[in-house]
């Protein structure tokens, strides 16, 4: 598995803004801005709304979220990480809890506890039976109705380096002779959601160079209802 705890304390140490920021300095604003979209269309829950981020790091989303006057929770794998978002917010002066934790096993959480989950690119990190655990947790933690953000690298990959370590068969991009990232078509991704309870209700696509990037808007739906939708 990825070491992520190394990885933000080398960030840390480098004084960098966060995770991937420097390579891709635009991609926060992109995802902070789709769901600004959602707000002014009304399909993201109006303020104060109660928000959990998945693999929020140090927190910048969480944070553009406190900022909009949502009370805003975050977990993530990496100790390193959440004592970061929590000096982020106290250096603010905003209020969030943050807890380090997976995303496939949330028992801090109760049940309906949350308007909205926000993925901080956390699902397609996920591998196999741990992607399941997590959509069924998020599902849990939802209330009736709440929305689930989804922030997902898709298939097929494009550029010949990503193509180099792409099991297909598994649907993963590989590192270090490990599975790395989860990489599915847009169809299959919007399958999986919908077997775990969620209709897509919005969606957008990033065409980009080494493989695409989707955000959607998914409600907790009952099972019974979303069979009606599929029809």
């Amino acid at each position: 598995m990825f070491d992520y705890e190394a990885e933000y304390q080398r960030l840390r140490a480098a004084g960098g803004p966060g995770w991937a920021v420097v390579p891709q300095p635009d991609r926060a604003l992109r995802l902070l801005n789709r769901l600004d979209q959602l707000d002014r269309a009304g399909i993201f829950p109006p303020p104060p709304a109660c928000v959990l981020e998945l693999g929020c790091g140090n927190a910048r989303t969480a944070l553009a979220m406190a900022e909009r006057g949502h009370s805003v929770w975050g977990i993530d794998i990496a100790p390193t990480a959440i004592a970061w978002a929590r000096e982020i917010f106290a250096e603010a002066g905003q209020t969030g809890d943050f807890q380090i934790g997976l995303a496939s096993a949330m028992p801090r959480f109760s049940a309906g506890q949350f308007d909205a989950v926000i993925d901080g690119q956390c699902l397609h990190c996920l591998i196999g039976p741990d992607r399941t655990a997590c959509l069924a947790e998020v599902r849990r933690i939802l209330r009736p109705h709440g929305l689930f953000f989804v922030s997902s690298m898709v298939a097929p990959p494009k550029s010949a380096e990503a193509q180099a370590r792409f099991d297909a068969g598994r649907g993963c991009l590989m590192r270090d002779g490990e599975s790395y990232r989860t990489l599915k078509p847009l169809a299959t991704l919007t399958e999986e959601l919908a077997t775990a309870g969620f209709a897509v209700k919005d969606q957008a696509l990033g065409i980009n160079p080494w493989w695409d990037h989707a955000m959607l808007a998914c409600r907790r739906v009952a099972r019974k209802q979303l069979s009606y939708l599929s029809l």
